[in-house]
């Protein structure tokens, strides 16, 4: 019996360790702002692959900023193939002759590789336009190259 009773105090010590840690949500704040941001670039992913509205993911996408980067780069095994393979960015690049920057991806990684480009200022295989399955593999582990070695700040570069 006082077994017994000393493990129901140990159990209880220890959900309210986890409570304090983790708040009444179960999760650290800062996981949840990163969960509902995945929850975010997974719907627009979805959002990407209906005609009706892919060019506003497209735009939504680029608007998360360096907040989306780490979520995007989570998802770039997606090969699911876009409905309409174009996709039209600012061009903010300082020497640009266009105010805008156009290309042609097939599948929702090349997408997200233009995207990631436009607002890191980062480049890891231009896959924009399509590519071949080696080369999406290998821009796919520069992005997730990137993820892990940025810096602290969570900087994620500019043009």
């Amino acid at each position: 019996m006082q077994l017994k009773a000393a493990i129901d105090s140990c159990l209880n010590v220890a959900m309210l360790a986890v409570l304090l840690i983790f708040g009444a949500e179960g999760m650290p704040a800062q996981t949840q702002q990163e969960k509902t941001i995945d929850n975010k670039v997974g719907a627009l992913i979805a959002k990407m692959l209906d005609k009706s509205t892919e060019q506003q993911a497209f735009r939504d996408l680029e608007a998360l900023g360096c907040a989306g980067v780490p979520a995007m780069i989570g998802q770039m095994d997606d090969r699911r193939t876009l409905p309409d393979p174009n996709i039209t960015l600012s061009n903010n690049y300082p020497e640009a002759f266009d105010e805008r920057r156009s290309y042609e991806p097939k599948v929702v990684v090349d997408a997200l590789a233009a995207i990631l480009s436009q607002i890191t200022g980062q480049d890891f295989g231009f896959i924009y336009n399509g590519a071949s399955e080696p080369q999406r593999k290998k821009t796919i582990q520069g992005w997730r190259g990137y993820l892990r070695n940025r810096p602290t700040s969570k900087s994620c570069g500019s043009r």
